[in-house]
C-alpha cells in the first residue's frame, strides 16, 4: 500500500463577526459563535484504513448510522471515538480563536480575492502546521466544503491561496487538495469530534471529553 500522507480539517463554530455596533457605540451580538475551532488530523494510508474500520465498528456498537457529528450524538458515543486518537496514535493540531478577543478583520468586499479573511488565514495557519509537523510531503488536503470559499462556482481561488501559504519553490507539501461533506467521510468525522470536545473544555460545557485524548497527540496552534 502507499503511504500517502492525508490532513482532514474541519471546524466547530463559524467565521462571522460575533458583533456589531450601533450608532450609540453599543455591542449588539449578531448570533454568530463567539468561538472557532479548526482541527486538522494528520493520517498515513495504513492509519486511514484503519480509523475507518475502528469508527465503523464503534457505530454498529452503538447501533448508529447517521453521519457522526459532535452536537448530535451521544456523550458515551462521543467517548469512544475519541479513544481511537490514543488508539492509533493520530496527531491532532488545532487552533482556538476567541472571537471577543480578535482584532482583525472578519471579512473583505467580494470584489477581493478571499471572502472572509478570518476563515482563510485561520485554515492556512492550520494546514501549514499539520503539513509541517507530519514532515510529509505532497500530501493531500481534504477541508469540510463550504460554500463562502467559492468563488465563480469552483474553489480553485482558495486552493491557490492555500497552497501559496504552505508551498515554497522548492518543497510541495500540499499535492492536492478536496473540498467534500463529511457526511460519508469518517476521518472528516474525527477531526468534527475533536473541535467539539477542545470546544467544550474551553466553554466549560464538559471538560471530561479532551481529557480522553493524551496530551502528546494533541497540538494547540498559536
Amino acid at each position: 500500500m502507499n503511504n500517502k500522507h492525508y490532513i482532514f480539517v474541519d471546524e466547530s463554530g463559524d467565521p462571522g463577526k460575533p458583533f456589531e455596533t450601533n450608532a450609540d457605540g453599543n455591542k449588539i451580538p449578531t448570533g454568530s459563535s463567539l468561538f472557532y475551532i479548526l482541527s486538522a488530523v494528520c493520517l498515513d494510508s495504513v492509519k486511514l484504513f484503519a480509523l475507518e474500520q475502528r469508527f465503523l465498528e464503534i457505530k454498529n456498537e452503538f447501533e448508529y448510522k447517521k453521519e457522526i457529528k459532535s452536537s448530535e450524538i451521544s456523550l458515551p458515543l462521543h467517548k469512544k471515538l475519541l479513544t481511537v486518537v490514543n488508539d492509533l496514535k493520530i496527531p491532532v493540531y488545532y487552533r482556538l480563536v476567541d472571537k471577543t478577543k480578535y482584532k482583525g478583520k472578519f471579512a473583505i468586499d467580494g470584489k477581493k480575492k478571499l471572502h472572509n479573511v478570518f476563515d482563510e488565514y485561520n485554515l492556512a495557519k492550520v494546514v501549514k502546521f499539520a503539513v509541517e509537523k507530519c514532515g510529509a510531503l505532497e500530501s493531500e488536503i481534504i477541508i469540510d466544503r463550504t460554500d463562502r470559499r467559492l468563488l465563480d462556482g469552483d474553489f480553485n481561488n482558495f486552493n491557490h491561496y492555500l497552497m501559496s501559504k504552505v508551498n515554497t519553490k522548492t518543497i510541495k507539501r500540499i499535492k492536492h487538495i478536496t473540498h467534500v461533506s463529511s457526511e460519508y467521510v469518517h476521518a472528516m468525522q474525527l477531526s468534527d469530534i475533536v473541535s467539539g470536545a477542545i470546544k467544550d473544555h474551553f466553554t466549560e460545557k464538559n471538560r471530561d471529553l479532551r481529557k480522553i485524548m493524551s496530551k502528546k497527540f494533541l497540538y494547540k496552534i498559536f
